[in-house]
């Protein structure tokens, strides 16, 4: 790479001013890319153009010398957020979202499906009655993608970029579902029920972004209630459901055992009945280390997530470039 030019030092400045350091921009630009790229004015929009794509930027406002750069962030955003955070701290994050969505449904197989189940119940029938013993993540997830409804994981952000929890659209006429949970067994689980509930139960319409932070299952919000309850039901059979202990509180090996009782007898995922006792408990240390032992080290969801989201794109559709940026947002290497 040629030595940094004028135009192209105030390029990397504007786009840092909205959130994108060049240390973390050049994790992302193609192999081929050459700074020199902006030393004449048709270069400097070439280069504009394909920094706006990568990063959901207007890109008009990077070529343009007075312009202030702007994200490309909906302005149906539903924010979920705890009181102390400002909705533009999780503009970056969308927009990233946004580009993964983007380079997905470039590629994306499966056809969408015509409408959704809006029973949680119902659907879950559907999914136990493929032979599952309970609703897992990777069930609930290939329901996801069979039904044409992306499931994205986005891990690779800049430095103390704010992130959220999960987010639910539509793109390009596309209901997506992007999750960044990094916990390796049990979370995700909930967390994709509940960005399906947003989508089924029609929270997404007409353009809105549903932006969850943090998935509160404890939230007052209307429609974080109602993602909830389609979760639990989802999930447990219960719309309400909360796992707690007869007697007093258990012990690793209690709640392990107690769990896979439970979960065979119920039909539900014994990750989520040992979480679901951790958050109604508050004894999330025991629930931690019974995660772990009930895991015994197999795959993590978020390397499962990635496995079959890439096993659902046509690879041949999609540039090397826009591969690698994908597989880098997704964090695929430590996936």
């Amino acid at each position: 790479m040629t030595a940094t030019n004028e135009a192209m030092r105030h390029l990397y400045k504007k786009i840092k001013t909205v959130g994108y350091p060049q240390r973390y921009v050049n994790t992302l630009l193609p192999e081929w890319w050459d700074d020199a790229i902006a030393e004449t004015p048709s270069g400097l929009q070439q280069a504009s153009l394909i920094l706006g794509r990568l990063f959901s930027v207007q890109p008009e406002t990077l070529w343009t010398k007075d312009a202030i750069p702007e994200l490309v962030v909906p302005d149906g955003c539903k924010f979920k957020q705890r009181v102390d955070t400002k909705t533009h701290e999780l503009d970056v994050a969308c927009a990233l979202a946004r580009s993964a969505a983007r380079l997905v449904l470039s590629a994306f197989k499966p056809e969408l499906k015509p409408g959704f189940c809006p029973d949680a119940g119902e659907l879950r029938q559907s999914l136990l009655s493929s032979g599952s013993p309970w609703v897992d993540f990777q069930n609930l997830l290939n329901y996801c993608l069979e039904s044409g409804i992306p499931v994205i994981f986005l891990k690779h952000l800049p430095n103390k970029t704010k992130k959220m929890a999960g987010v639910s659209f539509t793109y390009d006429g596309r209901p997506v579902i992007v999750l960044t949970q990094v916990k390796p067994h049990g979370y995700l689980l909930f967390d994709l029920a509940h960005e399906l509930g947003h989508i089924t139960l029609g929270h997404t319409k007409n353009g809105v972004w549903v932006v969850d932070e943090k998935i509160d299952s404890d939230s007052d919000d209307e429609e974080e209630r109602d993602a909830n309850r389609f979760a639990l039901e989802l999930l447990t059979g219960i719309p309400d459901c909360k796992i707690v202990p007869v007697g007093r509180q258990l012990y690793q090996q209690q709640l392990v055992n107690a769990a896979m009782r439970l979960g065979e007898a119920k039909k539900i995922d014994p990750l989520h009945i040992v979480l679901n006792y951790g958050h109604t408990s508050q004894q999330w240390a025991v629930a931690s280390q019974a995660v772990k032992t009930i895991a015994n080290n197999e795959p993590a969801d978020q390397h499962l997530l990635v496995r079959s989201l890439l096993a659902a794109l046509d690879l041949e559709a999609m540039s090397e470039d826009d591969l690698g940026v994908l597989k880098r947002l997704m964090g695929e290497d430590g996936a």
